[in-house]
């Protein structure tokens, strides 16, 4: 007969740890059942692997030691904590959990023991998410990493983006050629100091990073990857792809466990007390959304004093309370407060919910309390707890409102760049504000979410900027039928002579319009930028129409495309936007008509764009017509910034009568502020991009710039005058002239007439300008 114990726990991670180190102590029968070793979740990380114990403010409860420390020394102290609590371990694979009565059967081939309660805290490192391309079976594709140091002088590939990518491309950066294939271009799932380590080795050259890139194929000895360039060829005599772990949703479903739906992303949900909706079957860690060590433990003590009947507050209370202390009532009421008013978050774990709260701010405002003005450079999110606010949109004189459960703020979340509408509090409201990586990660792993958030910015978008005339009601009939499409950099959206069946709105990055030369040269035109529609031209007609010009992918794009049928649709429920959009059209018709197929306007176009200033916000440009070479700019920004020139005219790129100095453009997307740890460099309202007093020199915002117009300086106390750019000093310290800090153009935030480069032009060569202005400068040339 099998035996029977008061609690039978499954899997000997840290939560099984910790609930059989208190159910030892509290003298509860109990057995830990385990296939494989002792801390199976930092067994299987690489040798030496330093572990970091986050998240630091989070107390530990329990008989079960955790501090950061290597891999081996982690396990060292579990296994001694294992001896001294006395843990009745047993060795076994468990295949079924079948509940018969008031007890459960754990069973493999054969009836391994019964209990009365059941902790499942298995995790989910067992089901590795495979690559799901060609050659992925080849001998060279692994999941894991155990010892870095039996690599040297290979081409090695990891593929991923979150903590366990990150750490076995560092660990394999000393004597391989490493590249690290991530699908962003950046890294919001890891943790803020494995995101940083990565970024110091890319900068640094240790590590190789094919940013949103895929893994198309493996052939003999290279990996073909997609890039936004196209494929791409990579040699590869290993490839580690960590893709993350799938959820083992069949055997949890086996024992019936249920899900709160289809999606693949989901995890079961389960009571404050980890009980599922199977009574006496608890579930803990990562099945649940808690992937981090230290929650794991603390809900595996938690858990023991549950099943005991014993009154226990999780660990992160004192994290939870310190959020939502501005508001009334007990915290528990709070969270069920928050959680009922906001349906975008009903399928969050609990762990996740929690998260999310002790990641973000509550807020609470008065009547007419501005949340964030139009063309602000924020990018946070905002769910609304309680009242209303007010979304001023400038086609719409009533604005749009939106009530408690509402959430606003995915426009700058998804595109990056400013706010396009003012928002205000309409009376006492409450908020709760999330940071954009916090959102993002949530988007990243909850399908609802990411479907929610995606079907709120093409609604709002389109009844902001491009139908505001139509309907609510006709617009999200269009959104449910709307789809998303991704571009390479430089693949074509459609191709002149084309015919039109579908209008794009282009959610994030920008492309080129061109028009076919009679030579048959492909001419640039202009450009559009995110938050633009192009395509309604050859729409407008029942009758099929050719397109007038072929449009491109800048950088990687990414759009929504909405069908002819649909575009027609829209048209024929509203006159006045069929009035606007047909006018847009006949205004595009009548400038392409007057406008010469210049291939030398064309050719500047594309210069422009290669500069990368269409992620420019403002920068300086120089009429080459007028620039008489007196260098008064340079000499004018020296005497502004103590000595030291922030711009380089001599030292930019020029193509025909335009030139580009090597200076500051305050980009949208700034990589500068990526990796600040004092956070000196900040975006001030009117977009310009300063760093402030508190920099400390450590050089990260040098290494990030992808133009080259920051350096380090120092005051040197011995010049006489001021410095040109030449005199920027790329060095740290110096003993007699003191630290080197950041410098570059802050557009002269201090001086009320604005730039002094620009002031001190005596032709008017020199220019701050936007994207925009470069194209009516540019057609003012033709």
């Amino acid at each position: 007969m099998a035996d029977h114990f008061e609690v039978a726990i499954i899997g000997a991670g840290p939560a099984g740890l910790a609930a059989a180190a208190n159910a030892a102590q509290h003298k509860l029968s109990h057995v830990l059942i385990e296939r494989r070793e002792i801390g199976n979740t930092i067994y299987d990380y690489q040798l030496r692997k330093f572990v970091m114990a986050e998240p630091g403010k989070l107390p530990l409860r329990g008989q079960i030691p955790f501090q950061a420390g290597t891999r081996e020394q982690i396990l060292d102290a579990w296994n001694k904590a294992v001896a001294a609590c006395a843990i009745n371990v047993r060795r076994a694979e468990v295949a079924a959990i079948k509940k018969i009565g008031e007890h459960f059967e754990i069973s493999s081939k054969e009836v391994i023991c019964t209990a009365k309660h059941v902790i499942l805290a298995i995790g989910v490192q067992g089901s590795p998410r495979k690559l799901g391309v060609p050659g992925e079976a080849a001998p060279v594709v692994a999941y894991t990493l155990s010892d870095p140091d039996q690599f040297q002088g290979k081409d090695i590939i990891v593929v991923g983006a979150g903590d366990a990518a990150i750490e076995n491309a560092l660990g394999l950066s000393d004597g391989n050629n490493v590249s690290i294939v991530n699908r962003g271009d950046d890294f919001p799932r890891a943790k803020d100091a494995n995101s940083a380590k990565i970024m110091d080795a890319i900068r640094a050259q240790k590590v190789r990073m094919y940013a949103n890139s895929e893994v198309a194929r493996l052939e003999p000895g290279i990996v073909v990857l997609n890039t936004p360039q196209g494929e791409e060829s990579v040699a590869c005599d290993h490839l580690i792809a960590r893709l993350g772990c799938i959820l083992p949703r069949k055997f949890l479903e086996s024992c019936g466990i249920q899900f709160p739906s289809a999606d693949a992303a989901a995890v079961p949900i389960v009571t404050a007390r980890y009980e599922s909706n199977v009574p006496g079957l608890y579930i803990l860690g990562a099945l649940i959304g808690y992937p981090l060590i230290k929650q794991a433990i603390n809900q595996g003590y938690e858990v023991i004093e549950h099943i005991l009947g014993h009154a226990v507050e999780p660990a992160d209370q004192v994290l939870v309370d310190e959020k939502l202390a501005v508001l009334p009532g007990s915290s528990a009421q709070k969270l069920q407060t928050i959680r009922s008013a906001l349906p975008l978050w009903s399928d969050l774990s609990e762990a996740q919910f929690r998260e999310l709260i002790i990641e973000s701010t509550v807020r609470v405002l008065k009547d007419g309390e501005i949340v964030f003005q139009r063309n602000d450079y924020t990018d946070t999110f905002f769910s609304i707890v309680e009242g209303e606010v007010q979304i001023e949109v400038p086609h719409l004189a009533d604005g749009i409102k939106l009530q408690t459960g509402s959430y606003f703020g995915e426009m700058g979340l998804m595109s990056g760049r400013r706010r396009t509408a003012t928002v205000r509090a309409c009376g006492r409201c409450t908020l709760i504000e999330s940071p954009r990586k916090q959102v993002l990660k949530l988007v990243n792993s909850v399908a609802s979410v990411k479907r929610e958030i995606d079907k709120a910015f093409l609604l709002r978008a389109l009844e902001t900027s491009v139908f505001p005339e139509v309907s609510r009601s006709v617009l999200q009939a269009v959104v449910s039928r709307a789809q998303y499409r991704h571009f390479k950099k430089g693949e074509a959206l459609f191709k002149q002579g084309e015919i039109g069946d579908v209008l794009y709105f282009i959610r994030k990055g920008s492309v080129k319009v061109s028009r076919r030369h009679p030579t048959g040269q492909e001419v640039t035109q202009t450009y559009l930028p995110a938050g633009s529609i192009v395509g309604e031209m050859a729409l407008l007609s029942e009758e099929p129409q050719p397109r007038s010009a072929s449009v491109a992918a800048v950088v990687p794009c990414e759009v929504v495309a909405i069908q002819k049928s649909d575009f027609l649709e829209i048209l024929k429920s509203n006159q006045a936007a069929r009035h606007r959009l047909t006018a847009l059209a006949r205004s595009r018709e009548l400038e392409n008509a007057s406008m010469p197929v210049d291939p030398q306007l064309g050719s500047v176009l594309d210069f422009m764009m290669a500069q990368g200033v269409t992620d420019a916000d403002n920068f300086l440009l120089i009429d080459s017509d007028r620039c008489v070479g007196c260098d008064n700019c340079e000499s004018a920004c020296a005497a502004t910034h103590g000595g030291y020139s922030r711009l380089d005219r001599k030292g930019g790129k020029s193509f025909a009568s335009i030139q580009i100095p090597v200076s500051c453009r305050h980009c949208e997307n700034p990589l500068c502020m990526l990796d600040c740890p004092p956070d000196a460099l900040t975006r001030m309202p009117n977009g310009e991009v300063v760093i402030r007093d508190c920099c400390i020199g450590c050089g990260n915002c040098v290494r990030n710039c992808p133009y080259g117009v920051i350096r380090m300086v120092y005051q040197d106390e011995t010049s006489s005058g001021f410095s040109l750019f030449s005199l920027f000093r790329k060095i740290k310290s110096d003993e007699h002239h003191g630290p080197a800090k950041a410098g570059k153009c802050d557009l002269c935030s201090s001086l009320s007439g604005g730039p002094a480069c620009v002031r001190a032009c005596p032709t008017g060569a020199a220019m701050r300008v936007n994207p925009s202005r470069m194209l009516a400068i540019l057609a003012e040339k033709r």
